[in-house]
């Protein structure tokens, strides 16, 4: 009981936080709440200004640019990912998936002619083609991706649990049998519903904390590529299927639900907190990375040049995973 007038009256605060921002915008400035102080005080103690870094382009870039204009005008999308931070990097995922999108329905429009054009097939493609040849050709692209997978939040699994499992937020109530049935085609239905079965996840019931916390755990060893025994059976996913399963099932959902659905805005919530910003960074940095190594791929491909360089996407992923790192390990 006490828990919830604590709740009530924080919520009440922020509501009026949120009626006295709208009616003096914009002499008051951008939208400043304490969590965006916790980041600052958190940034300065690291003597860092960003958690993000970007990927560094090489000596021909200007010449392949300049001669694409299609590439031209995706790299112009996705610089818009720097304006949105540090403090909104769920706008800067939504750049940065909308970018993932935008190429790979052109590397299928030149190199997978007649193929579909849908999001999870096209994930799902660009694993296995472009991804996976890369991995298995480069031990430290196969090492970067496993690090990314090993790394997610505790607040991300639990997300993952909630919106393959249990319920969503989205408008168009056809997305939630697409979320679990992209779950089950990545797991496969023998294991889909050996998690389901023994968490006794049911669609519409939110389950208490420790089996959403038990569930999340099995979930993170999964993504790890450790071998689970889940109700007696045994279970080992492979690298391409852990990365299709954060791609099309946490990434594509999100994506989703912030575009049609009936979400709070999260840093305009008042249970925003340090989690809150793991979350959105780990999924902008999954995507942007992402993005990068495709791009690196498709101008392979392609025949077009060196746009960046391997080395130029492994370091900076590596400098944003160092940095996001302790902000995940501290989470709950």
């Amino acid at each position: 009981m006490k828990q919830k007038v604590v709740a009530d009256k924080r919520e009440l605060e922020w509501t009026v936080l949120r009626v006295s921002y709208n009616n003096s915008w914009p002499n008051n400035g951008k939208w400043f709440s304490d969590v965006q102080i916790a980041l600052d005080e958190w940034l300065r103690n690291q003597n860092i200004t960003q958690l993000f870094m970007p990927v560094k382009l090489g000596d021909k870039a200007i010449d392949i640019l300049f001669q694409n204009a299609k590439l031209n005008k995706l790299l112009s999308g996705i610089i818009d990912i720097y304006d949105e931070l540090p403090y909104r990097p769920d706008e800067g995922f939504d750049i940065a998936w909308r970018s993932l999108e935008i190429l790979m329905n052109h590397h299928r429009s030149v190199a997978w002619k007649e193929d579909s054009d849908k999001t999870p097939h096209l994930i799902t493609r660009s694993v296995n083609e472009l991804l996976k040849p890369l991995a298995d050709k480069d031990l430290r692209v196969q090492t970067m991706w496993e690090d990314f997978l090993a790394d997610i939040p505790l607040s991300t699994l639990r997300y993952a649990i909630m919106r393959c499992y249990i319920e969503h937020d989205l408008s168009i109530n056809t997305q939630v049998e697409r979320v679990s049935a992209r779950a089950e085609a990545v797991l496969s239905k023998a294991f889909y519903d050996d998690i389901k079965k023994k968490y006794t996840l049911q669609v519409g019931i939110k389950p208490d904390a420790d089996v959403l916390r038990r569930s999340s755990m099995l979930l993170q060893k999964i993504l790890r590529g450790e071998k689970v025994i889940v109700n007696d059976h045994e279970y080992l996913v492979d690298f391409e299927h852990r990365m299709i399963f954060v791609l099309s099932c946490i990434l594509y959902t999100n994506r989703c639900e912030r575009f049609h659905g009936d979400y709070f805005s999260p840093f305009k919530s008042d249970r925003a907190t340090m989690d809150t910003y793991a979350f959105s960074y780990y999924l902008l940095e999954f995507a942007y990375v992402y993005l990068w190594t495709l791009l690196s791929r498709h101008c392979e491909t392609m025949g077009i040049g060196e746009l960046c360089s391997i080395d130029s996407i492994l370091t900076a992923a590596k400098t944003m995973q160092d940095r996001l790192k302790p902000i995940i390990e501290a989470g709950k």
